[in-house]
């Protein structure tokens, strides 16, 4: 027992779910610090461990690794520490207790799936992902809420049930439970099954194109910490995933490139600026899943860990905005920077930041994915990318900072943020601007250390070519709101493709139920009547009257008695 134990406690993602636990039986004020100590103490446990493979165990003749630490695993530990940290602070003195343990054990799940050697365990913390971040839509304790919860959770274990059906076929094929490179073709071309349902359960978490509703439908109903939260999580561990599976696979460069334009058309016309930043998720990852298709895994994963810290900024930024006035909306926002000016600051700097600007996070990273396109010699990609970088400049670099705190005057006057809030947003604008200026140590993390060896971003030609890009964006956004063709921010319902199964779909599953119950009626009446009729003779023959209750005359009873006897004996005979 002890032994097990101590394999248990080799997994810093089973520290981090102690401590979630732990919460729940706590006073509610020490909660806080509970979650930051167990932080600390499964950061330690990373650091110590060092690479290589641990927690061994065999369970029904198979040999699973439970932590695999490599430079790629390694890299979204990292990061997911970081962001766990920053939320525990920004969230600081929270006293719901469901919230409070779904804070440290959604993320403990993520990490134990980042970390996961074999595919049992990574199908383990999958499923925990999607039980214990459905606490975090469920939060706000609205049917609303509860009803967008019920449609999140059931996505996502339509995606773990797609998942275990991938695991079991590709275990049939191989006879390993290894999580390594799966690859999408098999030596002739031709597309595994096998391989396509795996695909498949990681494209739903990765939100792929028309996959990806259910982001928008949870997220930005959740609580104001809670979001933030949701938003790193879930679908980094699917990055992880496709990029520990699926590299190379050049079927996700296109479906990468959509993901990074259609978000774009649609936070422009949107009025709550949360959902605009869920846009931004699927956009974001677009540019991480066009990486892994094009094999550049640094790419993917400097990326994911830049959008984390950076993407994670404007959330909080908008967070605390929220957390004054009550609203996320741009129609009732604006002018906030009387009042607000650090939060106003501190959301321009990820602002800049994930608009790739020089000397941030962004532009270190994001490069490396137009690079790999350019070097692949794929114009229209490497287009693509570029207006995608643009439109995210207008979305989420201009509009999320203008018309919280400039546009119009709202004539909302709030109190600044609260301290806890700007500690950690400041802290992560400091990793965004300290990382842009010197971001050696993030390149020592990167997964393949001999491809990032050579890459220099401060280059005269990336230089030139985002600065060129962000300034026409920019002017572009002046001109399209000098002349007022800029969509304008209107209270409204924009309707996405979960259109098709919130409504004909919804009617169509009445349908369905309708006709299903009027088919058992109808079986259920014939049956029914069949089986009185039954009845009925059977009681026409048996009952009082019928002939079974009659008095028999005991001639006729001496008759078929001699009848039975002859039967029997030409029976012995013809034995």
């Amino acid at each position: 027992m002890n032994a097990f134990l101590d394999m248990l406690m080799q997994n810093p993602a089973v520290i981090l779910t102690v401590g979630a636990a732990v919460t729940l039986a706590a006073p509610r004020h020490f909660a806080s610090p509970i979650l930051l100590v167990a932080t600390a103490l499964s950061a330690i446990k990373l650091y110590d461990l060092g690479l290589g493979n641990y927690g061994a165990i065999m369970l029904f003749g198979e040999q699973l690794t439970t932590v695999r630490l490599d430079p790629l695993s390694r890299i979204f530990a990292v990061v997911f520490h970081i962001a766990i940290a920053l939320n525990i602070i920004y969230g600081w003195g929270q006293k719901d207790r469901a919230q409070n343990f779904a804070t440290l054990a959604y993320p403990a799940a993520a990490l134990g799936g980042v970390l996961a050697g074999d595919y049992l365990t990574l199908f383990f913390w999958w499923e925990m992902a999607a039980l214990t971040s459905v606490f975090l839509v469920w939060a706000p304790g609205t049917r609303v809420t509860y009803l967008a919860g019920m449609r999140y959770l059931s996505i996502q274990i339509l995606s773990g049930v797609l998942l275990l059906g991938g695991i079991a076929l590709i275990y049939r094929e191989t006879g390993s439970l290894d999580f390594n490179l799966v690859g999408l073709r098999d030596d002739g071309g031709a597309i595994k099954f096998s391989a396509l349902v795996l695909f498949l359960a990681f494209g739903i978490k990765s939100a792929f194109p028309l996959l990806h509703n259910w982001v928008q439908d949870a997220y930005p109903k959740s609580t104001i910490t809670g979001a933030i939260i949701l938003s790193i999580f879930t679908t980094k561990l699917a990055v992880y995933s496709l990029a520990r599976a699926f590299p190379g696979t050049p079927e996700l460069i296109y479906i990468g490139a959509v993901m990074t334009i259609f978000p774009i058309f649609f936070a422009l016309i949107e009025n709550d600026l949360r959902k605009v930043l869920t846009y931004s998720i699927n956009n974001q990852v677009g540019f991480m899943v066009v990486a892994i298709g094009f094999g550049s895994i640094n790419g993917a994963a400097g990326y994911a860990f830049g959008n984390i810290i950076f993407e994670g900024l404007l959330f909080m930024a908008l967070g605390a905005a929220m957390f004054r006035t009550g609203t996320s909306k741009a129609t009732e926002l604006g002018g906030l920077y009387r009042t607000m000016p650090l939060t106003m600051g501190l959301c321009i700097v990820g602002a800049l930041s994930i608009s790739a600007f020089p000397g941030t996070l962004g532009f270190v990273t994001k490069g490396l994915i137009i690079d790999a396109a350019g070097e692949a010699h794929m114009f229209w990609i490497w287009l693509t990318l570029l207006f995608a970088s643009a439109g995210v400049l207008e979305h989420a670099g201009i509009k999320i900072p203008f018309f919280t705190f400039f546009a119009h005057d709202s004539g909302k006057r709030p109190k600044e943020a609260p301290l806890p809030m700007l500690i950690a947003m400041g802290i992560a604008a400091v990793l965004c601007i300290g990382i842009g200026v010197y971001p050696d140590p993030l390149y020592a993390l990167m997964p393949d250390r001999e491809a990032i060896a050579g890459y220099h971003p401060y280059t005269a030609y990336h230089l030139v070519e985002q600065l060129q890009l962000l300034l026409w964006a920019v002017l572009a956004f002046a001109v399209l709101m000098l002349v007022k063709w800029y969509p304008p921010e209107v209270p409204s319902t924009n309707l996405d493709t979960d259109w098709l199964y919130r409504v004909p779909g919804r009617a169509f599953i009445g349908w369905v139920s309708g006709a299903s119950r009027a088919t058992w009626n109808a079986l259920w009446g014939i049956f029914s009547s069949y089986i009185q009729a039954v009845m009925a003779r059977i009681y026409a023959v048996h009952g009082p009257e019928g002939q079974m209750a009659r008095s028999w005359p005991i001639g006729f009873m001496a008759l078929w008695t001699a009848v039975l006897l002859g039967f029997v004996l030409i029976l012995s005979f013809l034995s």
